[in-house]
């Protein structure tokens, strides 16, 4: 599903990022849509004012759109969305009001920037959890000799005969006392 962003007015909210990710610009902006649950749409900002010494192409799949001089985003978003053919498939994300507005009477799914970011931040955040290295398990410590032999007879794992009622007890446990259910989940109900 196409996504258009008002890059600016995204990138003005405050308060919703976390520390780490505060003060992106354009291009951490980019960086974290294509590492949010938006990774695989067509997503397009718009940017206000020219192109000078800014990112041109696409960053990480998201395309880069700037409205030039003589021009705003809020402009060529309200553009962009009177062209557009099919309306009820393009998202709108902004801050401004009134192209929310247009954008709704063209049926178009809209997101408040407050809730994109969000939305960012939180996909952020579960991914940023789930690269985390797992914790190696701690070693556990060896016992001495004497040590075991105290458990083993403690636990009567010296008698041979309490071996062998173990490991049957193993076998026939209280799993093994009841059939399973073999019927599938429709004969079922």
């Amino acid at each position: 599903m196409p996504i258009l962003i008002d890059a600016n007015n995204v990138l003005h909210v405050t308060g919703v990022l976390p520390p780490d990710l505060a003060g992106v610009e354009e291009e951490g902006l980019a960086q974290l849509i294509a590492d949010s649950r938006y990774r695989g749409d067509a997503v397009c900002l718009v940017c206000d004012g020219p192109r000078r010494n800014r990112p041109v192409g696409p960053i990480a799949g998201i395309a880069l759109r700037y409205s030039g001089a003589g021009k705003t985003a809020d402009e060529v978003i309200a553009i962009l969305v009177a062209q557009c053919t099919a309306p009820r498939r393009l998202t709108v994300v902004s801050g401004d009001r009134a192209i929310l507005r247009d954008a709704r009477k063209r049926r178009c799914p809209v997101l408040n920037a407050t809730e994109f970011l969000e939305i960012l931040t939180r996909d952020h955040t579960v991914r940023a959890k789930s690269r985390t290295p797992l914790r190696s398990r701690p070693q556990t410590p060896t016992l001495d000799p004497q040590t075991v032999d105290a458990w083993r007879s403690f636990f009567g794992l010296d008698d041979p005969q309490a071996l062998e009622r173990l490991a049957r007890a193993a076998r026939e446990g209280p799993a093994h006392k009841r059939p399973h259910d073999r019927r599938s989940p429709r004969t079922l109900g």
